[in-house]
This record gives C-alpha cells, structure tokens and sequence, in this order.
C-alpha cells in the first residue's frame, strides 16, 4: 500500500540466484543417478559374465574328460591283465596287440620293462605296436636303440607310482598329427609283494580335442584353449603357437606379472575367473580369463572373453552419461563462479593478501576493511594470524633444520652399520661344502645386533651373532666395537674361548655406560664338519639334522661379555653330519609380541623350523620372517631381529 516503509527490501537478483541453485542441484542429482544406474549396470553384466565363465568352462572340462575317461581305463584294464600273466615275453606281446587291434582310437602302444628283467645279459626291452595304414607293426627297441629308462613317460609313473599323461606331441610318424601319451605302471607280485616291472603305454591323437578347441565360440573374437600340466599350449586357435608357446612366452612378450600369476594358478590346478589387462594372442583385445582344471591329466583348460564386446552397450550408456556428467558440471562450475563472485567480493582483497603470505611474505599490507561485520572479524584474524605466521615460520625453520640434520646423520649411520657386516649371497660360491644366509632388522634406524662370518682359512669358517643391551646409536656403536674387535682378536691360535675373554676384556675396560652384549662365536672346519663354539649369555642355536629333527643346542650357562673383565668362557664342539644346518638368531624374534603381547616363543620358532627343515639357508629364513610377520600383525617392531643360517654339505 502507498506510504508504506519497505521494512524487507526484495534485492534485485535474488529470485535468480535460488533458481540457479536449484537448477544446480537438480543437475547434480541428475547426474548422481546416470552413474548409480550405469555402476548397477556394469555389476550385473559382470556378475552374468562370471556366471557364464564358470559354467563354460566347467562343461568344457566335463567334455573333455568325457572323452579322456574311457581312453585311460583301456591301459589301466589291460595293465591288470598283464598283472595276472606269468609276465612272458609272447604273453605281454600277445595281449599288446590285441590291445591296439580292440581299440582303434589308440595309435600306438608300447611294453618298457626294467633292466634285466627278462635275464642279466639284456639290460632293455621295449615291444611298440604302432598303426600303418589298415595294418599294425611291431617294433623292438633293444639294447642301446633308445634308452627309455631317463624319458619322462617312463620315469615319472615309475616315480609316482601311479599312471600319468605325458606333454602333447607332434608325432609326424604317426599320420602328422598332434598326439599324448598315456603310461600306466606294471607290477608282478613276488613273495606277496608288488614289484615294479615295466610300463605300459598307449597313444591318442589330439585332433578331437582341436576340434572342439575351434568349436568354442565366444561372441566375435571369444575362444578355448587348453595348457599342459607344465604350462605349454596344447590346443588353441591360433596354430602356430601350439606347442610352440607356454602361458608363461606369452606373459613375457607381453610383460603382464597377472598372466604369469593365472599360468602359475592353472598348472597348481586351480579354478577362477580373472578381470586383467590381457591383450588376447588371437585379435590383441583386451581380455579376461576363465580357467578351470581338467582332473583326468593334470592339464588346464581355459576361455578368453573379449571385454569390448562384453561390455559394449554398457560403455555406451557411460560415454552418454560422461557426456552428461561433464556438460552438467561445466554449467554448474560456470553458476557457482558467477554466485561464488556476488557473494564473495570482500574477500578478494583478503584472497590476494593471503596469496602473497602463503609464498612468504609477511609484510604484505592487508586492506582496510569496515564492514562492521563477520569480514571485519576476519580481516583482524588476518592480522593476528601474519603476525604469528611469521614467528611459527621463523621457529619451524630452526626446528627443521635441526631435525633434518639428525635423520640425515642416522641414515648415513644406519648405512655405514649395514655396510659393515657382510651382505653379499652366496658369500662363498666357489665352497661347495657349505651355504649361508643371515639378515639383520634394525627397529629403529640403527641397532645394536650384528653378525659375521668369514674364512680363517681354506677349512675353517668363523661365525658369530650377537645382540648388545638397549638399542639405538649407542648400541650401534658398541655393535661396531665389537665386530671390530672379533676381527682383530680371530685365528690367533687360539681357542674361541680365548677371543671371549679378550673381547670380554676390551669392553669391560672403561665400560661406564655398563653396556654388554650377548655374543655366540663358532668355528667351522668344512672338512670334517667339526664346530666349535663358545657362548657368552646369547640365545641357543637350533640345530637341524639333515633327517628334519630340530633341537635347541645344549650350552653351558655363562654371562654377557662387557660386564666383568675377570670372566673366563669356556670353548664347546658339536660334529654337523651331511645336510645339517645351523639357526642363530636374537631375542628380537622369540620376544616378538603381537597386538595380545603374546610372545612368538622359542616353541612356535622351533615348529617353524621343523616344517621348513628341508629349505636352503635363505628359504629357511625367509620362512621365519614370514611367520614372524603373521605372528606380530600390525604390532610394531619393538627390537631389533637378526637371524642366520648355515647348511654344512660335507
């Protein structure tokens, strides 16, 4: 009404400002739903993709041993059969061929026995029946015509004690084809007891098993494809790789660590369905991986699923909706920067101000700001806040400066420490008679463990592990004293014993910081396997026979050297038989202790030891920081670890 005062003035603008930030938000939620609807998509083609994988691939592998089943049980009958023979050579020869003329499927079948078997001035004896044309020959492999005894398909049934397929081949006897070999092991009963005799063998060509292969289909470019137990391609569409390639070629033309990791999977027999970067041999598309095992022989049987094909009206919907997303943005990063200006005008000058603080200059003149309001309030936070910015650099300059000179001092002591003890394996290649491995982990960035070993001669090795008092830069020190002094003090002439005492001495001497350390110190002579010992307060090796029994070594009990420059040690000796190995190590792995403060205990290190008891030095060790790794969880290292590992080979 006129004469009325305008209590509530209507700014001019206002009314477009809710729309645009309707109109943003209605734009964002639009775009939020296009990427929910296209993820939930991409879910679903994904879960029906691994469905399908898994059910193609398993009535493939069921196809596959549909047709390998009845073929392995025609050796494994006739095996029996020859088993209840008076094992004749005109028995075993009769019933081979009668095995090849009842079987038209089998190419080939051979009778290998062991040497002598018939009589001791023949050492071989090998009848194979093979096909030619309509007509079936026979042909003797004799003494020194081929020597059958080191071939895989005689050597591993005979092993194994059971029957095995061996690697497809290309037989070009055999009508040009590719073809696998099936031995089965033969026994006579002797006394009531089986006695390895000979191996029977049959061969199958492979040509269904190709034709089945080129049979598969997978939309356009999709195909099968099967490996061998040793990861050779067997079968695959593309024929010029037939056992010509293994999974593994083709990872390392390709350089794909995942296609390495799947050929691994495939020959360990294991089923899955792998999303990878694989560019496929065939067509060079980006591929996932179906495998699963085929039981009957060992070997694998996979599918290749092109993903742009799989995927192709799913990444239409994402490109519309990126198109969408993007043109979305775009209009609300251009609304945001025209309400964002109208709104935030005051503090333009603040943002320049604050710009030139940020790079260091904290005599930039703030501008003057009445406003009366939360600006002013904020403009004075500004002042408050260069003022103290200034003194906050200032002291954090000197206190990094300082602090960066301390890590960098500790980095270059933490490398002349490492570089000090010996970290070259093999350290003795050209020694046959022994191995060794050893690894120190500082807690901190220097420690106080440390071990050593090196020749005294061309017969005898000294080793030595030890473990000082408390950790950090003055145990590293007195870590190095000591190493120092086992080098200046070994192969005197004296006894082990007698380099105790004198490091014993050394360090007691002026020892006002009454720092020790626990130190264990050996001779080996590799000629005959002869250790001696002495021990000064340090952990007790484990000793591992060459049979897999692990027991902790016996030792006197004795003190630290460093403490009381009196003390007298005393030297001990163990014979080390062929295969036996030796395990030192410090506290920091028996007191190891998880997020329970449970300790990892010698009992669990002497487990440990026991299932790893056939490893080399360093297997054997890295086996214990694997376990010792499971054991602490995320609990952090609280001392430092030190462990080697010595084998005595005689």
């Amino acid at each position: 009404m006129p004469g009325l005062p305008k209590i509530f003035p209507v700014k001019k603008g206002l009314s477009f400002k809710f729309i645009l930030y309707i109109f943003s938000s209605i734009s964002l939620i639009f775009a939020v739903i296009f990427l929910y609807n296209y993820t939930i998509s991409k879910n679903i083609v994904e879960r029906n993709l691994r469905t399908n994988a898994k059910n193609l691939t398993e009535r493939g592998v069921a196809q596959i041993e549909k047709i390998l089943l009845p073929f392995q049980k025609i050796p494994d009958n006739y095996s029996r059969i020859i088993g209840n023979t008076d094992f004749s050579k005109e028995s075993m020869i009769r019933i081979l061929k009668q095995e090849l003329l009842s079987n038209p499927e089998i190419y080939g079948a051979a009778i290998a026995m062991e040497p002598y078997f018939f009589s001791d001035s023949e050492e071989y004896f090998m009848a194979y029946y093979s096909r030619a044309g309509d007509s079936i020959t026979l042909q003797y492999l004799l003494d020194g015509q081929y020597d059958y005894f080191t071939m895989d398909w005689y050597q591993i049934p005979r092993e194994l004690n059971r029957p095995d397929w061996s690697d497809p081949y290309f037989d070009e006897g055999a009508g040009d084809i590719i073809m696998a070999t099936y031995s089965v092991p033969l026994y006579r009963e002797t006394d009531g007891k089986k006695q390895f005799a000979g191996i029977l063998t049959a061969d199958i060509s492979l040509t269904w098993l190709e034709k089945f292969i080129d049979g598969i289909k997978v939309l356009e470019t999709g195909y099968g494809f099967v490996i061998t137990k040793t990861g050779t391609i067997a079968c695959h569409p593309k024929k010029d790789i037939m056992l010509n390639e293994t999974i593994f070629s083709v990872a390392e033309a390709q350089n794909s660590q995942q296609l390495r990791d799947i050929g691994k999977n495939m020959i360990r027999g294991e089923e899955s369905f792998a999303e990878m970067e694989y560019r496929n041999i065939s067509t060079n598309k980006l591929s996932w991986i179906a495998y699963a095992p085929i039981s009957l022989n060992g070997w694998s049987f996979g599918i290749v699923f092109p993903v742009d094909e799989f995927m192709a009206d799913i990444n239409n919907l994402f490109t519309n909706v990126l198109i969408l997303c993007i043109g979305g943005l775009i209009i609300i990063l251009i609304i945001i920067i025209l309400i964002s200006r109208s709104i935030t005008k005051p503090l333009r000058s603040l943002t320049q101000a604050s710009r030139k603080i940020a790079k260091g200059n904290f005599e930039v003149e703030l501008p003057e700001i009445n406003t009366r309001d939360e600006m002013e309030e904020l403009h004075d936070s500004f002042v408050y806040m260069q003022e103290k910015l200034a003194e906050y650099i200032v002291n954090l300059r000197e206190t990094t400066s300082a602090r960066e000179k301390i890590e960098s001092e500790l980095r270059i002591a933490r490398e002349i420490q490492l570089g000090m003890i010996p970290h070259l394996f093999p350290p003795f290649p050209n020694l046959s008679q022994i191995d060794l491995f050893a690894v120190l982990r500082p807690a901190k960035e220097v420690g106080g463990d440390l071990y050593d070993f090196f020749l005294l001669d061309e017969d005898r090795l000294c080793f030595a592990i030890g473990d000082v008092s408390g950790k950090g830069v003055p145990a590293s020190l007195f870590m190095a004293v000591t190493r120092t002094l086992l080098r200046s003090v070994a192969d005197k002439g004296l006894s082990t014993a007698n380099w105790v005492s004198s490091l014993n001495k050394s360090l007691s001497y002026n020892n006002e910081s009454s720092m020790f350390v626990t130190f264990f110190v050996g001779v080996l002579n590799i000629r005959n396997g002869r250790l001696a010992y002495t021990n000064a307060g340090h952990n007790p090796p484990v000793i591992i026979r060459e049979n897999g029994k692990v027991q902790m070594m016996k030792l006197a009990s004795s003190i630290p050297i460093g403490i009381f420059g009196d003390m007298t040690f005393t030297e001990s000796s163990i014979n080390l038989g062929k295969g036996d190995k030796l395990f030192l190590y410090t506290d920091g792995v028996t007191e190891a202790e998880n997020c329970s403060m449970v300790l990892y205990s010698e009992e669990r290190l002497l487990t440990t030891l026991e299932k790893n008891s056939g490893a080399i030095p360093e297997a054997l060790i890295h086996s214990v920081e694997e376990d010792l790794t499971n054991h602490v969880c995320t609990n952090p290292q609280s001392d430092d670890i030190t462990m080697m590992a010595i084998v005595y080979n005689e």
